[in-house]
């Protein structure tokens, strides 16, 4: 399934320095001249100015352990347009991988900075069977959970304190999922654009999250997932499982009673998976996730939540978070404000901590540096990103746009854009076509 990841960095008041500071290594293969800060990368995805925050997304990637790769990749970004800033300013500043902040305007006590996860699903199954996704998105929280803190209270997913809907399409309602039909592809398909996602530095967070999510999509979008019992008070929920850190989670159903969290992931979102894979063709990453999440679930369902501290996001930074008194921080640190910057340590991707926790193996990384350099550099093989970079590469003064599925010429030279809707087989014959469209156009 083709699916991406947008991050966005916390990184104080110059994102628009930061972004020009990226720009100068010359990794920008495309930056319109509307005076918009954004830009095509290198590797296919895309570096932008949102909201004041410095947001990076991968290019379109079609497994999960891709979209790890190139999450990592955005990561590099971040720590790249650091460095360039440094070097033109003296000034060093740290970029944040964080879920929240506080706001700057004052206004309320928090504000976001988070992960959105963007899977291409076929429109009809998606749009007519939402009710089947939302009891999985309140619920998977437990294995992809981010962790942190929030008036000095731990949290499994601090984004929970977030969305006031389900649906909607204003961010400022926080929803969990965006209803903004924005496919960028043929219309036979939609976005599912889940924006309460939370951003991970553990590799193995991301691909349990990217994994079991597309499975569940898939499994809705084959049949396999026809019927889920509905959760009464889905945001209430979401917020009290967040704030269980003993693992002894429930639901309370409309339909009256209540039902195990980890008893309702496996009997109504993995038992639907495991008939999937059974029918349909599984490669050996889809059946590692489903093994690996099961595992995890058994390990929550046993109460052995510490077992899982070199893995899961939330339980890393829980045990940071307890064992504070083992790092070498500043001294005359009260231990509130010594747990948070050590958690900041560990989500900055511009501070060493992270990896060298991944050094000594409290950290289970999946991903090699040989990989994230490749996916730094490169979009996806045979993916529509290969063709954005190589129309980017040839035609630079012609071009006046790109987006992710056309680009638009100067007005002098076409005044119609030209699309590419279709994600999959871009070789270098279906790439050469479109190119050679465009100089016929020249």
């Amino acid at each position: 399934m083709w699916q991406g990841a947008e991050q966005e960095f916390a990184t104080g008041s110059l994102p628009i320095e930061l972004f020009d500071a990226l720009g100068s290594k010359g990794v920008f293969v495309h930056k319109p001249d509307d005076g918009i800060p954004r830009a095509f990368l290198r590797n296919g995805g895309l570096c932008y100015i949102h909201s004041n925050l410095f947001e990076v997304c991968t290019p379109e990637c079609r497994t999960p352990m891709e979209v790890v790769a190139y999450d990592k990749a955005c990561e590099a970004y971040a720590r790249l347009a650091s460095w360039s800033f440094e070097e033109r300013t003296g000034q060093r500043i740290h970029f944040y991988k964080t879920n929240l902040a506080r706001d700057p305007k004052g206004e309320v006590p928090y504000t976001t900075v988070g992960s959105h996860e963007n899977y291409l699903v076929e429109r009809s199954s998606y749009l007519d069977n939402l009710d089947l996704l939302i009891p999985y998105m309140i619920l998977r929280q437990v294995f992809v959970g981010a962790g942190g803190y929030v008036d000095g209270k731990y949290m499994v997913s601090p984004r929970t304190i977030f969305p006031k809907k389900i649906f909607s399409e204003t961010s400022t309602d926080y929803p969990i999922l965006s209803t903004r039909d924005e496919s960028h592809a043929g219309e036979k398909y939609t976005r599912a654009h889940i924006v309460n996602g939370e951003g991970a530095r553990s590799d193995y967070t991301t691909f349990l999250k990217h994994g079991v999510t597309t499975y569940v999509l898939k499994a809705i979008e084959m049949g396999y997932l026809e019927s889920v019992p509905e959760i009464a008070e889905p945001i209430n929920s979401n917020r009290e499982i967040s704030l269980n850190l003993e693992g002894d989670w429930t639901v309370p159903l409309k339909a009256g009673g209540e039902m195990g969290v980890i008893d309702y992931i496996n009997a109504y979102y993995l038992d639907p998976i495991e008939r999937l894979f059974y029918a349909e063709a599984s490669s050996e990453e889809d059946r590692r996730a489903l093994s690996e999440v099961k595992w995890v679930l058994d390990k929550l369902e046993q109460g052995l939540i510490e077992s899982l501290d070199t893995s899961i996001e939330w339980v890393i930074k829980k045990k940071l978070a307890e064992n504070v008194g083992a790092y070498n921080l500043e001294g005359g640190m009260k231990k509130g404000e010594a747990r948070t910057t050590l958690l900041n340590q560990y989500m900055a991707v511009t501070d060493p901590l992270f990896d060298e926790l991944v050094e000594e193996r409290k950290v289970k990384a999946l991903i090699s540096e040989k990989v994230v350099e490749k996916s730094f550099l490169n979009p996806p093989v045979d993916s529509r990103g290969v063709l954005r970079v190589a129309l980017a590469g040839e035609f630079r003064d012609s071009i006046k746009s790109i987006s992710w599925a056309y680009i638009k010429l100067q007005p002098k030279i076409r005044y119609q854009p030209i699309e590419f809707n279709e994600l999959d087989g871009w070789t270098a014959k279906k790439v050469n076509g479109v190119m050679d469209q465009v100089r016929s156009y020249l």
